[in-house]
């Protein structure tokens, strides 16, 4: 699991980069300001997966077996048919946000947030496309850089210079500096995975229509997938937007980006996770498809306990950097620890489905933990504030695993839950 340690590396350096700018703009932006930016950058990761019509998953699916295999036609031909439908389905998603924002309001309000999470949209969904397809292809520091160590840094220094030249940082300034610095790193990521992608596939090929048909009906279902599944992950933020004063978000939102280093284990276990899977499905070994699983939940589960209890070892100190008020805080923070913690107990169970082409499954699944987020939201948040909405978080962290647990055991028979110590070895060479 080299790959998995090079990427969770990365995941460290961009936690500490992320931190570091949630910091700044809570220093720099007044405490409604801040809150309101929480709301926009949630909303938008949440709903940015749905502009990629599933396929930055289908992706992990496709071209792993199409590189392995030789099908270099096959492989261009995906890739640039992915691009067009992303980029006009994002710009038709944009369309339709915008005249829902102007309608409301561009002043303030839910109106000016709907414009610049419109405006945001086809960048944010040409990142998760582009992201997709660097995995596949194994080329671990091409999706995680440019997207988690670039965009915070052009953030930060887009920010702190405005700041410097005494801009106010508002919510439109703040959301203006996110939006470019999307811009620039979707650019820049797309140009190298072109040149890239001429080198190991011939020009001119063209996909049939059975072929578009076939990525259309297999990324269309991922994308409610992939779409409920980061509503699941953003849900408890979501509602407590909905629920709770802007202030109440931000404090939150600080609790939660103080355990930013353990939300990234898992995400480092899925860059390599979904191309393993693939390689061992389409070698037909079922065994090695099962090693793989149980190694993966072993690096997620253990990795995932030492940064938690890190972070919340230093939980005073991060929520202190943010300002005096953010330590009220912490109790969430353990809270939202243990929910990271049961939700890495079946390590990369959605990328197994995803792969395995059970993604009807996931999507069963993804609905039944975020009506379990929202009924538990809506009874808990009233009552106990931010400490609701992060009992919410950990029950329906609780619900996701035994669910996929059980269903990849009933419909694959494949064991995902491993508690044993992690056995590294070096992955074979894409």
């Amino acid at each position: 699991m080299i790959d998995a340690a090079m990427a969770l590396i990365i995941r460290v350096l961009s936690a500490g980069l992320v931190f570091g700018l949630q910091v700044l703009l809570a220093r720099l932006m007044p405490g409604e300001a801040y809150g309101g930016f929480v709301t926009l950058w949630t909303w938008m990761l949440a709903l940015g997966s749905f502009a990629a019509l599933g396929f930055a998953e289908s992706s992990i699916r496709f071209l792993p077996r199409y590189h392995l295999r030789g099908r270099l036609p096959a492989l261009r031909s995906y890739w640039r048919f992915g691009l067009q439908v992303v980029l006009w389905a994002s710009l038709a998603m944009m369309v339709c946000a915008l005249a829902l924002g102007l309608g409301l309001g561009a002043e303030e309000g839910a109106g000016l947030t709907i414009i610049l999470i419109a405006l945001g949209l086809p960048f944010l969904a040409m990142e998760y496309y582009l992201e997709g397809v660097a995995r596949s292809f194994g080329w671990f520091r091409l999706a995680a850089v440019p997207v988690y160590i670039v965009r915070p840094l052009l953030i930060a220094a887009g920010c702190a210079g405005l700041a410097g030249l005494g801009v106010p940082l508002t919510l439109p300034v703040v959301g203006g500096v996110l939006i470019g610095a999307m811009a620039l790193v979707t650019a820049g990521l797309a140009l190298i995975l072109s040149r890239r992608i001429a080198r190991l596939a011939p020009r001119g090929a063209t996909a049939v229509r059975s072929q578009r048909r076939l990525w259309l009906m297999a990324s269309l279902p991922l994308l409610v997938l992939s779409g409920l599944e980061d509503l699941t992950g953003y849900g408890d933020v979501l509602m407590l937007s909905l629920l709770a004063d802007p202030a109440e978000v931000g404090i939150y939102f600080a609790a939660a980006r103080s355990l930013a280093l353990a939300g990234f284990v898992a995400y480092a276990m899925t860059l390599v996770a979904g191309r393993r899977f693939a390689l061992d499905l389409a070698g037909k070994s079922r065994s090695a498809l099962q090693d793989s699983i149980l190694e993966n939940t072993r690096m997620t589960v253990w990795a995932t306990l030492a940064a938690v209890g890190i972070a919340l070892l230093a939980g005073p100190f991060l929520l202190g950097v943010f300002g005096e008020g953010f330590l009220a805080g912490y109790g969430a923070m353990v809270i939202l620890g243990v929910s990271m913690i049961l939700r890495a107990l079946v390590g990369q169970a959605g990328e197994a489905l995803i792969v395995l082409g059970r993604q009807a499954l996931g999507v069963a699944v993804a609905l039944g933990v975020l009506a379990v987020t929202i009924v538990l939201c809506l009874l808990l948040v009233p009552a106990y504030g931010i400490v609701g909405a992060a009992l919410a978080s950990a029950g329906a962290m609780l619900c996701r695993s035994m669910a996929l647990a059980l269903v990849l055991l009933r419909s694959e028979g494949l064991r995902v839950v491993a508690l044993g110590p992690p056995r590294l070895r070096v992955s074979s060479p894409a």
